[in-house]
């Protein structure tokens, strides 16, 4: 029984991400300036922003635009995708994340991430 609820949610994470990403930006719009923004990322948009879900609905997904992005888009897919982040908003409109309990930054720089993005497609 547990493994069925896990593929199932599993699917529906998967599609609400394809969804998302036909549409190329995060629906719910960009995070509010001094905000905290935490939940699972579930689409990249590009290699300097996340779309971090606040629920279930691609409409709830915010986009956070990172302070200092990560360079590559294959290197920020492996570093943050699926996974739980808070990011803290600044006046600026610019975030600044963590993954999972680890610094966005930090992550970046993990040979394992690297390696990761390496074989991202």
């Amino acid at each position: 029984m547990t493994v069925r609820v896990a593929l199932l949610s599993m699917a529906l994470a998967a599609s609400l991400a394809a969804r998302a990403a036909s549409a190329g930006d995060c629906p719910g719009g960009p995070a509010p300036n001094h905000a905290v923004v935490h939940g699972p990322v579930l689409e990249i948009p590009d290699a300097s922003s996340l779309c971090v879900a606040q629920g279930p609905s691609p409409s709830t997904w915010i986009r956070v635009r990172l302070a200092r992005p990560s360079g590559t888009y294959p290197l920020l897919m492996a570093a943050a995708f699926g996974k739980n982040a808070v990011c803290n908003v600044g006046a600026d409109g610019r975030g600044v994340c963590d993954i999972e309990g680890r610094s966005l930054d930090a992550e970046l720089r993990r040979p394992e991430t690297i390696a990761a993005s390496l074989a991202w497609r």
